[in-house]
């Protein structure tokens, strides 16, 4: 990120003085200038105690460069500089500065806040799935194996049809998407599909397992409960 930093400098006195120009040897032609700087960029303005001279010959129209100065002139010019009413120095950062902070603070913010939701999001369905009851209505994705080896994997819906002790009996969708947020109509008339058990203390840990583990032919993860 390139951006301009520019130095300013303010007038803040002038004084004429009796030296002998080093230029044109002429007398009572001198005038020193001060200038007090100032340094701006887009993102901040500050008001140096640095003060610069420059020496002007009246007589000749010119500017003398300090390499002429005399030591009588170089005198001149810092015990005048001590007398001088100073603008008071400061440092302030502008509106752009405070733009530019702002904006990757808001992401933070913005980020921090949704994934709070997200989370909050999740303990309570998790609360909900550990109440799971007949009739609920869990939207899972599901993978389905043969041989312990993935032949399909999508997204659905399961009914909930009965639950006694550790089992659960979970009901098809007739449906099923590779998409992320498919649309399902949840009438409990398009619940048609094939009912499969599955252990209890796993759906309440969001899983869809059933009790063979040696020859599991699908599983699942609950990613949302309806009821």
């Amino acid at each position: 990120m390139y951006y301009q930093v520019t130095d300013y400098y303010d007038p803040v006195g002038q004084k004429k003085i009796g030296s002998q120009c080093p230029d044109c040897k002429q007398r009572d032609c001198l005038e020193l200038f001060f200038y007090q700087k100032r340094i701006e960029s887009p993102f901040s303005k500050k008001v140096s105690k640095k003060v610069t001279g420059i020496l002007f010959c009246d007589h000749t129209q010119t500017e003398i460069s300090p390499v002429l100065w005399t030591d009588e002139i170089a005198n001149y010019f810092e015990t005048e500089k001590k007398k001088l009413r100073l603008n008071p120095t400061s440092f302030k950062l502008t509106k752009w500065f405070y733009l530019i902070i702002s904006i990757p603070l808001l992401g933070i913010a913005a980020f921090m806040g949704y994934y709070t939701w997200e989370h909050q999001q999740y303990i309570d369905q998790t609360s909900r799935i550990e109440n799971i009851s007949v009739g609920d209505k869990v939207s899972t994705m599901m993978s389905e194996l043969r041989n312990n080896e993935l032949v399909a994997s999508y997204n659905t819906w399961l009914l909930v049809k009965k639950i006694e002790s550790d089992t659960v009996w979970l009901q098809y969708h007739r449906d099923r998407s590779e998409s992320t947020n498919p649309d399902f109509n949840l009438d409990p008339s398009s619940f048609s599909g094939e009912v499969i058990k599955a252990s209890l203390p796993q759906i309440k840990k969001r899983s869809v397992m059933g009790f063979d583990y040696t020859n599991m032919k699908f599983s699942g993860y609950i990613t949302e409960l309806k009821d």
